[in-house]
């Protein structure tokens, strides 16, 4: 049956449901409130609280009088009396239209939020529901039952329908929820994990009885969603991992030692231990699934060359490393070459940007095996690649690859696959959403580094820094500017561009006019080189540039950065950018500039100036943000979880408990179909 006729409705309004992607039936349904007003406790004048919090109140109306304001605005004048027979005057402002409506001693219930002001209680757009006298039971159904539901559902406004007509619609449909809700979950599953059977979870989400009921409709709802997380991840790793056969044998844990051998710097105690576990896992006797956790200054790239270099010293075998972008799959290329040429490891880069003639024969060399270690972009992952034997591949930065591209690696017998995330994630996240893989995370500064000296600042302090930013570069240190727009923005004019950012600093520090530059994101490539080079030759002293320094610096001695309109920016991408002059045993700064007086935002940014370790900033930065921030993904979709649900560990344990137990009973989901469907239909990677 089509929406519009199961709804009794107009075309428009199912037009306007079908823009907001209610297109049949089940979306109508599934289709919950954001919240539920508390509307089950209704006061006498003597128990409301003028704290403008919303509140419900019974009276009677005695006399109604329209008021108009010597400003000519109306507002309406109410006498009225509550069951406890006590008179009171109320006004009610912006709501002259509703004055026909409402008829003199007749019982209402008023839902709104209560002031005191100029000796008098002020409703500020209320709600006013006819409803029968108190203790009286006429034995039918009302407005007032209807819209006075102890938990009263409140959805996302549609344009054009009101959220009170959408509730009405959903209600006088709950009867109609078994017609098209089966429950697909197994008996003896709800009952081992106390969850609500799925029709009266559908009704319980958007009309609880209380708020008990609420709260287990909502457990079973985000229970659900996390065993359906849970469950992809380990049917991708089943299907990734299945028929491939790998020999258990002993590590051999010289060639490591002779690795570090080739290294300027001693790797420290956690990259030892994150390399141990990869090489453990390529003699275990299955194919490794590992994330790679690490902070932004922990080193990440060379654990990954440890793997690289240990896969081909011990078997002889091909290394795949998989970049998000061409200048970090270049940055990649230049840091391994340093140790694989000398040893003898051929290596390639291959990207967009390869021409063709050097892109077929590296594709020749993959094949004949000529190459042991490819570093590439999405240039990699075509399907006249081929590789003699590979037997490793790097991921680099989860949230830009998925379950596709490790498809696309199965077919040479699966190699072992390391992701590597692109910033810290929470453990609860990486268990909610990186269920299939192992973790190993470097959380170790290396030595001599010293914490970055961070500070919340406003434009005129930041003013009084010149001569101590002037002493600074007279030592041979440069300094980054970051503003988050490009030009002049009429929506957000209160950010300050690079451009005009870059024109104030010229004025600024008339002293070094000639070397401050720009950088930003639509300039040339071939210009960006440029900049970077001017930059790292001392031909530039101040840059100031967008984000795009996120990936394409890497100075040592730049060790001041200066954040326009911090508050715009995710404390993860304030650590990223921090990170920029972290690279030396130089004590180095960063200043945030907000002009912002939210409490909010000073609380988030003082998180900066507290800590210098990204997995505590990740955890903040989640419970401000949400899940979405930190995945590089906006919240929506699964993402969209409470930080309660995605911070409980125990819970987060149960349901990948509860998904290997469903899988024991029903292999690959089999004898579930109507569940096996629901991923059928959304097959997509929830990891991008």
């Amino acid at each position: 049956m089509e929406l519009k006729h199961f709804l009794k409705t107009t075309d428009k309004y199912a037009q306007i449901l079908d823009i907001n992607w209610i297109k049949n039936i089940k979306d109508f349904f599934l289709n919950f409130p954001r919240t539920h007003e508390d509307r089950s406790n209704i006061k006498t004048i003597s128990q409301i609280f003028l704290d403008w919090s919303l509140q419900s109140v019974r009276w009677k109306i005695i006399k109604k009088t329209l008021i108009t304001t010597p400003r000519g605005k109306k507002l309406l004048e109410l006498i009225f009396q509550d069951e406890d027979g006590v008179e009171w005057k109320i006004q009610f402002f912006n709501a002259w239209f509703i004055v026909k409506n409402i008829k003199t001693d007749t019982w209402y219930v008023i839902i709104g939020k209560p002031k005191f002001e100029r000796q008098k209680m002020i409703f500020w757009h209320p709600e006013m529901i006819e409803t029968a006298a108190p203790d009286t039971d006429t034995g039918e159904t009302n407005e007032w039952d209807f819209k006075s539901w102890r938990l009263y559902p409140v959805y996302t406004e549609i344009s054009g329908i009101s959220t009170h007509r959408f509730a009405k619609k959903i209600r006088d449909n709950l009867d109609k929820i078994p017609d098209y809700f089966t429950e697909y979950l197994p008996e003896n599953f709800l009952e081992k994990y106390d969850l609500m059977e799925i029709r009266q979870t559908i009704k319980s989400m958007h009309y609880p009885e209380n708020i008990e009921t609420s709260k287990k409709a909502k457990y079973r709802f985000f229970f659900e969603k996390l065993l359906k997380l849970q469950l992809l991840s380990i049917i991708n790793k089943i299907y990734y991992t299945a028929w491939t056969l790998k020999k258990k044998s002993d590590p051999d844990r010289e060639i490591i030692k002779e690795f570090q051998t080739f290294l300027k710097f001693q790797l420290t105690n956690a990259q030892k231990k994150a390399i141990k576990h990869i090489v453990d896992d390529f003699h275990g006797g299955d194919t490794m699934m590992r994330l790679l956790q690490w902070d932004v200054w922990s080193g990440k790239t060379i654990v990954a060359l440890a793997g690289a270099f240990y896969m081909y010293q011990k078997f002889g075998w091909q290394t795949a490393i998989l970049a998000p972008t061409e200048v970090l799959a270049n940055q990649h290329i230049q840091s391994i070459s340093k140790v694989l040429l000398p040893n003898g490891i051929n290596i390639a880069l291959l990207t967009g940007s390869t021409p063709p003639k050097q892109k077929e024969k590296i594709k020749q060399d993959l094949k004949d095996g000529k190459i042991s270690v490819v570093v590439g972009t999405h240039a990699l992952l075509q399907e006249d690649i081929d590789f003699k034997n590979l037997k490793f591949a790097v991921i680099d930065e989860q949230h830009k690859f998925g379950v596709m591209q490790r498809s696309f690696f199965k077919k040479f017998d699966s190699p072992h696959i390391l992701q590597m995330t692109a910033t810290p994630i929470p453990r609860s996240l990486a268990l909610a959403f990186f269920g299939e893989f192992e973790v190993s995370v470097i959380d170790e500064m290396p030595a001599g580094r010293k914490p970055v000296h961070t500070k919340i600042i406003n434009e005129k302090e930041f003013e009084k820094l010149k001569q101590w930013i002037l002493t600074k570069i007279s030592q041979n240190q440069r300094i980054y500017l970051i503003t988050p727009l490009i030009e002049e923005s009429e929506k957000m004019d209160e950010l300050a561009s690079a451009v005009s950012e870059y024109e104030y600093i010229q004025k600024f520090l008339p002293e070094i006019r000639e070397e401050i530059w720009l950088l930003h994101g639509k300039m040339r490539a071939k210009d960006k080189e440029e900049v970077m080079q001017n930059f790292k030759k001392w031909k530039i002293k101040f840059l100031i540039s967008t984000t795009v320094i996120e990936v394409w610096i890497d100075v040592p001695e730049a060790t001041i950065i200066v954040i326009k309109n911090a508050e715009r920016f995710g404390l993860s991408q304030l650590h990223q950018l921090r990170w920029r002059v972290w690279r030396s045993d130089i004590q180095s700064y960063c200043f945030l500039i907000t002009k912002s007086k939210s409490w909010d935002t000073y609380q988030r940014l003082k998180a900066m100036e507290d800590t210098n370790d990204g997995f505590k900033l990740a955890e903040i930065d989640m419970q401000m943000r949400g899940s979405g921030e930190i995945l590089g993904v906006k919240q929506s979709g699964d993402t969209d979880l409470p930080i309660e649900i995605l911070t409980d560990m125990k819970l987060l344990e149960k349901v990948k408990e509860s998904a290997l137990d469903l899988l024991a009973q029903y292999p690959e989901l089999n004898w579930l179909e109507s569940f096996k469907m629901q991923f059928v239909e959304n097959n997509t990677n929830i990891l991008i």
